[in-house]
């Protein structure tokens, strides 16, 4: 990512980020119109729930500009939803959700190259993610 990609995520993350409630509620609510056998892999309380995306999203966010930290934490992200039942082809769901939640929060604020900039940092994090998922599946499944 371009330093000007990480300024466009973080500051329009600090936009979205002044009602987490209603990013965190409009991803959930993308993800399960888009997927709605992925509601099945969330057994805690949806609020609980919406708090831990929200800290998490808020986590990697402020890591994009250390890369070693944040793909140090996508790995072991990745690792831990392998436990939870997450597949690979839920990645490009959860990233268009994303997406679509912060464009539906930040409205006429997500141009085109902030969200150019959104699909930039997604994509590095979901690759890291799905590394972590490998080296975390016994081999041969």
């Amino acid at each position: 990512m371009t330093p000007e990609q990480i300024t466009l995520v973080q500051s329009s993350f600090d936009l979205a980020s002044q009602d987490l409630s209603a990013l965190a509620t409009q991803f959930y609510q993308e993800l399960f119109t888009r997927d709605p056998a992925l509601r099945a892999l969330f057994t805690t309380d949806m609020a609980l729930q919406k708090v831990r995306f929200s800290d998490k999203l808020t986590e990697i966010v402020r890591a994009i500009p250390r890369l070693d930290e944040l793909l140090a934490h996508t790995r072991a992200l990745g690792a831990r939803h392998v436990g939870y039942g997450v597949r690979v082809a839920d990645y490009q769901t959860v990233g268009d959700s994303l997406i679509a939640a912060l464009a539906a929060v930040l409205g006429d604020g997500f141009d085109a190259e902030t969200r150019e900039a959104w699909h930039m940092a997604y994509n590095l994090m979901a690759v890291t993610m799905l590394e972590g998922a490998a080296s975390a599946r016994p081999i041969g499944s």
